[in-house]
């Protein structure tokens, strides 16, 4: 069997980049109910594919007999706890030993494929060549294509060389996942941006890339899903690691917590309550992680008190009330949205907010509507602001506190998910602020 191509270093590092940008979001679940551990397991993404736990290889794949002599030689002196050991500077183990070096010296000389790894991590029923596999992938060259195998550990259907591997993925990714493409030299810079396909070009179109890197821009993006789902599979050290691991990213990146997590977040707080003391201790630390900076110690000692924790841990990260560009509102189930709705309601019934306004314009034509006044503190995250003709609220005309009340009433009454277009005119620029009730 041929080992699956890897494409130019160029895609590979930024192609994931584009498209995790342009991929939708996934399902919002952080508002729902509460749940307890004896409860059937929320399951965040049930998708499957080749990296979710656990495969089922099958496959006789002969992977080259003197490497893999050498790389299980290297292993074993790892296993061994009186050899001394150390982290390079590249974020790999370290036998600290001749022996060890210069069995290490003759793989290098051989080579890793990186491809290779991938179809024996993937495919072989052979459980010491799969873990041979698993330890060599962190002595490959490249970094992202380290990145790319660490992603195929949560697929791994024999516990012990999960548990194995992901101490070293995390060594490794605490020197690599935060790189951006400014940290690189100007020799290195260059190099990529000659690989990469020129934007709006078809590769460029297909691997998702629409501009040329910036020097914000991450190097490498961690497939965090097949991590994610170990939280509903295995036993409790699966997942007491799985959350351990979570974490550690999420401190290296939170971007990647903003973009994954949120769904698994009812199974977060499933965790919370359970049994085994390990599991409970790291659900924990992945929620301090994703916590304000303000926030208080756990109180481990009250099960329903550490949920009312968990609750304001969350929303350091995941706020329910969240303006993504001051022209795009999200609103989700809690007491800060029912404030702002009794806020609102009440200010209009008293118009207590503004008041009718007709004026003729320079082109000839009225502006007619509801003059916002006054904004009080509660209705600040609207992002409506003071002197704002608003004229329309779903297509609908507004004329005054009446009109708009009667409105917003019939939109609250429809339930469900759904959305507000709230349009209005300033200094004589037209505005909206559309706003999704989740």
């Amino acid at each position: 069997m041929s080992p699956a191509p890897i494409p130019s270093r160029a895609i590979r590092w930024f192609a994931p980049l584009f498209a995790a940008l342009a991929a939708p979001a996934p399902a919002l679940a952080s508002a729902l109910p509460q749940a307890q551990e004896p409860e059937a397991p929320h399951v965040a993404y049930p998708e499957r594919d080749a990296l979710t736990p656990f495969r089922e290889p099958t496959e006789i794949y002969a992977p080259p007999d003197q490497l893999y002599s050498l790389l299980r030689r290297m292993r074993g002196m790892a296993a061994d706890r009186s050899l001394p050991k150390k982290i390079d500077e590249r974020g790999r183990e370290i036998v600290d030993t001749p022996a060890w070096n210069a069995l290490l010296g003759k793989v290098r000389e051989l080579g890793i494929d990186a491809g290779q790894l991938a179809s024996v991590m993937r495919t072989s029923k052979n459980a010491d060549d799969r873990r041979t596999a698993f330890y060599a992938m962190f002595y490959c060259d490249r970094v992202d294509y380290v990145i790319n195998l660490i992603g195929h550990i949560p697929g791994e259907p024999i516990a012990e060389t999960r548990q194995e591997a992901l101490p070293r993925a995390v060594d490794y990714l605490r020197v690599h996942l935060g790189q951006r493409f400014g940290d690189l030299d100007d020799e290195q810079q260059q190099a990529i941006l000659a690989e990469l396909p020129e934007p709006g070009s078809p590769v460029a179109k297909a691997n998702g890339i629409k501009r040329a890197p910036v020097a914000s821009d991450q190097l490498y993006q961690l497939h965090v899903v097949p991590f994610i789902q170990l939280l509903n599979v295995g036993n409790d050290l699966d997942r007491a690691q799985a959350l351990w691991f979570l974490k550690e990213v999420f401190k290296i990146r939170p971007d990647l917590a903003t973009m994954w997590l949120e769904p698994a977040l009812p199974r977060l707080r499933q965790l919370l309550a359970s049994e085994s003391g390990d599991v409970r201790e790291q659900a924990i630390g992945l929620l301090q992680v994703i916590g304000p900076k303000d926030l208080a110690a756990p109180p481990t000692d009250d099960p329903a008190a550490l949920q009312a924790w968990a609750t304001t841990a969350i929303k350091g990260m995941f706020p329910p009330i969240r303006n993504l560009n001051d022209a795009l509102i999200q609103l989700f189930p809690s007491e800060e949205r029912q404030a702002i709705v009794a806020a609102g309601l009440a200010a209009l019934e008293n118009s207590a907010v503004g008041d009718p306004f007709a004026e003729r314009q320079d082109d000839g034509r009225y502006l007619r509507g509801f003059r916002v006044a006054h904004v009080p503190e509660k209705l600040t995250p609207l992002c409506i602001p003071v002197g704002a003709v608003i004229t329309a609220v779903n297509g609908i005309a507004v004329r005054d506190a009446q009109s708009l009340l009667a409105t917003t009433r019939t939109f609250l009454e429809a339930g469900g998910t759904r959305k507000l277009l709230v349009e209005y005119v300033l200094d004589g620029q037209s505005h909206a602020v559309e706003y999704q009730v989740m």
